[in-house]
């Protein structure tokens, strides 16, 4: 058996994804990544998925989407069943790719937050997981180093780094046991979801025209330390962005109709090119079919190529709208025009706060000079641009 590294890719999809025509950036990323010989491949479904194409079936997943938003339900098997395939896989020298999209990039990002405070268990080890996720969890309101020691000294989690985290248009909180509330459960964010030493490149692809307050975006800490050994003492400088595109929470991380899915073409390419830059083995020819609208020989469907013109969606239709009239505590506000009293305040639609100096894409800039300017745009960003090419292997 061959000891040389490999790359081991993780695929965790939205919430209520799943294999269909109309393709997440997730799945077309599972598409485009080489599944063979140095790098394996897993694909995870979202919160929410059911399988089975029933009418009842999908009644039934819309509403357990819908309370895994508002809740995270779910959240553990998606976590476990990545972590049990790092457990199974992960060889010393590995390079770990963590990808996601909405609840998939929460899910990928507690994966790592899981390694780096825990480590990764052995094979023979796998019975014991569940006790894994939930030192990991008891973390949130507890000593994590603490926590991490006695995991170590008792169980031996194997130390890793990830290497390359990278998500579209993350959306968050959990349910979680309160220590401070005599252990009732309460919505908590999981521990090193938005601060992470152990991941050496993070990338995260943010949704300008999203409003819906179930859908707020859980940002990243730039400019922290990666040391992937919370016992150590070396610390370099994390690689971390945060790009801006155009569109709402799936015209960034796909799924809508494929001809009206030319926007979100731009975040999956980017993507693509950054983790291909740190070492993603990629099928040329596929990227450029998926990502860029190329011709593929013996290809039974074409892919949109991409356009800064291209359609954007309106997410906030459907039941959407009444979930902006109910009241929230003015700490979560975003945006400070909405209206307040009492402590709390109406999300009434509020737009997502977007940084001064800010990146967006260069395709958000070329859509602005066709007259896009939506209100939460800053007037001074700078522009990111994609390499200029991603080379197959």
């Amino acid at each position: 058996m061959s000891t040389s590294p490999r790359n081991l890719v993780l695929l965790c999809d939205g919430t209520s994804n799943e294999v269909k025509q109309d393709l997440t950036n997730v799945l077309k990323l599972y598409r485009i990544a080489i599944r063979s010989g140095g790098q394996l491949v897993f694909y995870d479904p979202g919160i929410g998925t059911i399988g089975l194409n029933r009418d009842w079936s999908h009644v039934g997943q819309g509403m357990s989407a819908l309370f895994g938003l508002a809740t995270g339900w779910g959240l553990d098997d998606n976590i476990l069943d990545a972590y049990a395939f790092l457990c199974r896989e992960w060889r010393e020298g590995d390079r770990i790719y963590l990808f996601g999209f909405s609840r998939g990039a929460y899910t990928a990002r507690a994966v790592a937050g899981l390694v780096h405070l825990l480590g990764i268990l052995r094979p023979e080890q796998l019975n014991l997981i569940s006790y894994a996720l939930t030192a990991y969890k008891r973390s949130a309101s507890e000593n994590s180093l603490e926590i991490a020691w006695q995991f170590q000294r008792v169980i031996g989690g194997r130390r890793a780094e990830i290497h390359f985290l990278g998500v579209w248009d993350t959306v968050a909180s959990v349910i979680v046991p309160r220590r401070d509330r005599f252990y009732f459960p309460g919505l908590s964010f999981l521990p090193y979801t938005r601060r992470n030493p152990g991941v050496r490149t993070f990338r995260q692809a943010a949704a300008i025209d999203e409003r819906r307050s179930m859908f707020r975006l859980y940002k990243w800490d730039e400019g922290q330390p990666f040391k992937p050994d919370p016992f150590g003492d070396d610390a370099a400088t994390q690689d971390a962005k945060t790009v801006w595109f155009t569109g709402d929470h799936s015209d960034v991380g796909g799924g809508y109709p494929e001809a009206e899915s030319q926007v979100a073409k731009f975040p999956l390419a980017w993507m693509v090119r950054e983790a291909r830059a740190q070492g993603l083995l990629i099928d040329k020819a596929m990227f450029e079919h998926l990502a860029l609208g190329a011709p593929l020989a013996g290809g039974r469907v074409q892919y949109v190529a991409p356009d800064a013109q291209g359609p954007v969606h309106n997410s906030m239709s459907s039941f959407w709208p009444l979930f902006e009239v109910v009241p929230k505590r003015v700490k979560w506000r975003r945006w400070p025009e909405t209206g307040k009293g009492w402590g709390v305040y109406f999300p009434l639609s509020e737009p997502r706060r977007i940084e001064s100096r800010a990146r967006l894409h260069r395709s958000v800039v070329q859509r602005m000079e066709g007259g896009y300017r939506p209100v939460n745009l800053p007037a001074d960003y700078a522009v990111a641009d994609d390499f200029d090419d991603a080379e197959g292997n």
